[in-house]
């Protein structure tokens, strides 16, 4: 019989395979595990393997930390923590890579229950920058195997229960906002003027940045991180409830129209709208004759001339030639009335005969100091006033009402009503941060003719040709009509109410009344 020789033989330390000849067979090993050989165990028992290294569980843990939650946190003391913890930070970092490695040192002793690791940590983060740490890992003794004990710090030295890491973008401030501060899109105003306004205001977003930090009930921290490049932040001064409701009105309108409005305090404009139907234009250029909405102008100047005041009787017959033009009222006349009954009532007899006693320049002079004629440079939008040429005899009589050779567009009649609401020709703005260039414009109309104006104007909406919007407070206008040839005419309703100004005009709408209908429906809106 063979003697059995007694062999102890302990193996640990670098990856080998070694073969060695035991009574009965052949046994393959790694210094992966430590393991006991014996050539006289009871009833020759296979070998017994013990616990990983605390190093190599904490690699474990390590490698799948990020990859994999659920598994990294089998190596942990608390593996559903753990698995929520890691889930947290692998959400929050998104597309960041991680990697991990522990640090070489002596092993515990024999006998420990406890050990702390080093580890450095990099994250490779999506603005390909580096983000490196170093890390404790605590590892225990559980049931003579080696786990990592759960703490959040392993993730990093300063995460707290709770806390996760986060890596965001650090967004530029530039936008390009509408009035109410939210980011202007389109659609929100008509597509010509958003064009415009976006091709004026050209790239103002900036240039993002990045921040990586611990976010903790809704705080977030910062670790890291490269600063946004500011933008530029530009409000459109478009109302967008204002808006809104031009645009309804404008689009219940079958003919072409169009509606203007602006602040008179800030001279910002807060509407524009056309409907579908109108022709060619947009009401920003758009020239028209401005009919008896001219009459504000008219009333202005005769009364700076000295002519008449605003209680001067003067004639209103329905008929009356002035030099060589036959001039007529519509279906109406009196022998005499005031001059401020003659305006609301609107009598082109009255105002045929005052203009022509007016100096050729009165007329343009005078329209230049309430905007109409003036000309600006308006970042966001191409605009045109209208013209008042300097004219005599038969032409300054059709002028004078609104007929002849004045041509306006609703944004320039908007102006002449903010000018008589502010007692100032404002300066047009549509972007903030982008002033307007005045090119050609006139100092504001003279005081005196200021309160005249807004008694008569607010006279037309109480008892005169806009009595049917009597109902709505504080509303002071002027209508007007225009011939358009062919026998069509164009409506016009210009007004304000509070610090609103605007104008509304309808493409042969036969009369003033369609515009007052849309003016009420913006109003109300």
């Amino acid at each position: 019989m063979e003697q059995k020789t007694r062999r102890w033989i302990l193996i640990s330390g670098a990856l080998t395979t070694t073969a060695i000849v035991v009574v009965g067979g052949v046994f393959l090993w790694s210094g992966s595990r430590n393991v006991v050989v014996s050539d006289d165990l009871p009833g020759n028992t296979l070998p017994t393997k013990t616990a990983e290294t605390p190093a190599q569980v904490a690699s474990s843990f390590l490698t799948r930390a990020i990859s994999g939650p659920a598994s990294a946190a089998v190596f942990t003391d608390a593996p559903e923590a753990a698995t929520a913890a890691l889930e947290a930070t692998r959400a929050g970092m998104g597309t960041s890579g991680f990697r991990a490695s522990v640090a070489a040192g002596e092993p515990p002793a024999a006998d420990a229950t406890t050990a702390e690791l080093a580890a450095s940590v990099s994250w490779s983060l999506p603005s390909s920058s580096p983000l490196n740490y170093d890390v404790k890992i605590p590892m225990v003794r559980v049931e003579g195997a080696w786990k990592v004990h759960w703490v959040p710090t392993i993730v990093h030295p300063q995460l707290a229960e709770g806390a996760f890491l986060t890596y965001r973008k650090a967004l530029a401030e530039g936008a390009l906002l509408g009035r109410d501060g939210k980011p202007l899109t389109q659609g929100t105003i008509p597509d010509g003027l958003y064009k415009t306004i976006t091709g004026t205001a050209g790239d103002v977003s900036g240039v993002d940045g990045w921040e990586v930090g611990i976010t903790a009930g809704g705080a977030f921290t910062k670790l890291a991180g490269k600063d946004a490049e500011a933008g530029q932040k530009i409000t459109v001064t478009i109302d967008a409830a204002r808006q809104a409701s031009a645009q309804a009105a404008v689009d219940a309108v079958p003919q072409g129209a169009a509606i203007v409005a602006i602040q008179p305090s800030t001279g910002e404009i807060l509407a524009v709208a056309q409907n579908k139907t109108l022709a060619g234009t947009n009401p920003f250029v758009g020239r028209y004759a401005p009919g008896s909405t001219m009459k504000i102008i008219t009333a202005a100047a005769a009364m700076n001339a000295g002519l008449v005041q605003s209680g001067t009787a003067v004639p209103c017959p329905a008929k009356a030639t002035i030099g060589t033009r036959t001039i007529s009222n519509a279906g109406f006349g009196h022998d005499s009335l005031p001059f401020h009954t003659a305006f609301a009532l609107s009598c082109n007899t009255t105002f045929g005969e005052l203009g022509s006693k007016l100096p050729p320049n009165a007329l343009p002079d005078m329209a230049k100091r309430f905007g109409l004629g003036a000309d600006w440079t308006i970042p966001g939008a191409e605009t045109n006033t209208g013209k008042v040429p300097a004219a005599t005899g038969d032409q300054q009589v059709e002028n004078s009402f609104g007929q002849g050779n004045v041509m306006a567009s609703p944004f320039g009649m908007a102006l002449v009503a903010a000018t008589v609401a502010s007692g100032r020709a404002p300066t047009p703005t549509l972007m903030r941060g982008k002033p307007t260039e005045a090119n050609d414009v006139a100092a504001g109309p003279p005081a005196g003719v200021l309160a005249p104006l807004r008694a008569m104007m607010r006279e037309v909406v109480t008892s005169g040709t806009a009595k049917q919007l009597a109902g709505i407070p504080g509303l002071a206008g002027k209508t007007g009509t225009a011939e358009a040839g062919g026998g069509d005419e164009h409506g016009w309703f210009v007004g304000y109410q509070n610090d609103v100004a605007f104008a509304v005009l309808v493409e042969k709408g036969g009369s003033s009344a369609s515009a007052q209908n849309a003016a009420a429906a913006f109003l109300r809106g």
